[in-house]
């Protein structure tokens, strides 16, 4: 009788594993079904030549063409061609520089930049990257990344848009891929600092100054936070986590708001309605509206 209870117990444990093995297979496929509707939506918004950042640039000379001077009021600020090989943020309209020289900045998906991207093609902003890239970019990091995040990667762009100054890029080998607004590849910003990454988990945005977006790695869900650095004090003291500004529960929901237009931004503002100021001088104009 003993071989007979061997094999049952054999077929118990198969049929045991296998039904393990069902049930994590058909919980990533409902997951990965459960994010095509999102993914969707996130690569509509970010083909979108006149959607896919929180500010869009349109030429003023064009704007002025179309709508008349009273187009000003509707402009955030502008970027004028004042260094070589660059340009400077302003935030004043006294400088006498053609206005074909001039970038104006509109809220994203304003009725005017819509009409201007309008005969643009919608594609993504940087060619999605290959799985064979993004499980190098895994095995750097030493975690595997949520499902969701690989699937924006793969599928819709690597990086270049999105909240504050676009989702970080992740390296593409033998293809090396430039900073972008001065930040590098999300891996490097990883490994940079350990103390960070080990307390917040993988940044996605760059925000300006010392604020990024973090998402956990080991949280249910992958919550997000909006985290300043400047809120930090030392390592040996305090914490990084004492610089979180905002937690948005999931990455399914950071990205879901984002698609709807949610501002996070305005949270922290004291005075929402305040203008910038016009006299700034130096570096600190290129530093973001918020």
């Amino acid at each position: 009788m003993q071989p007979v209870a061997s094999n049952a117990a054999d077929r118990t444990a198969l049929r045991r594993g296998l039904e393990r093995h069902c049930h994590w297979a058909c919980a990533g496929i409902l997951s990965y079904m459960s994010h095509d509707d999102l993914i969707e939506r996130i690569r509509r918004r970010a083909w979108d030549p006149a959607r896919r950042h929180d500010l869009v640039y349109v030429p003023l000379d064009w704007l002025k063409r179309e709508y008349g001077e009273s187009i000003e009021s509707r402009i955030h600020h502008t970027l004028q061609p004042l260094r070589e090989n660059g340009s400077v943020t302003q935030l004043s309209f006294d400088d006498p520089i053609p206005d074909h020289l001039i970038e104006a900045a509109l809220e994203s998906g304003a009725t005017e930049a819509v009409k201007y991207f309008s005969n643009v093609a919608h594609e993504p902003p940087y060619p999605p990257i290959s799985h064979a890239d993004l499980l190098a970019c895994e095995e750097r990091i030493g975690h595997e990344l949520p499902e969701l995040l690989r699937r924006v990667y793969t599928e819709v762009s690597n990086g270049g848009f999105g909240p504050g100054y676009d989702l970080l890029h992740f390296p593409v080998k033998d293809d090396p891929v430039p900073h972008r607004h001065g930040y590098p590849d999300a891996v490097e910003i990883f490994e940079q600092d350990p103390v960070v990454s080990e307390a917040l988990g993988f940044p996605l945005v760059g925000a300006g100054c010392t604020v990024y977006w973090y998402m956990s790695l080991t949280q249910p869900g992958n919550p997000v936070y909006l985290w300043d650095g400047a809120g930090w004090d030392f390592p040996e003291e305090q914490s990084p986590e004492v610089g979180i500004a905002i937690t948005v529960p999931s990455l399914a929901d950071w990205f879901d708001d984002w698609v709807n237009g949610h501002d996070w931004y305005t949270q922290l503002r004291d005075d929402t309605t305040a203008k910038p100021s016009t006299s700034l001088e130096g570096d600190a104009l290129d530093e973001p509206p918020f």
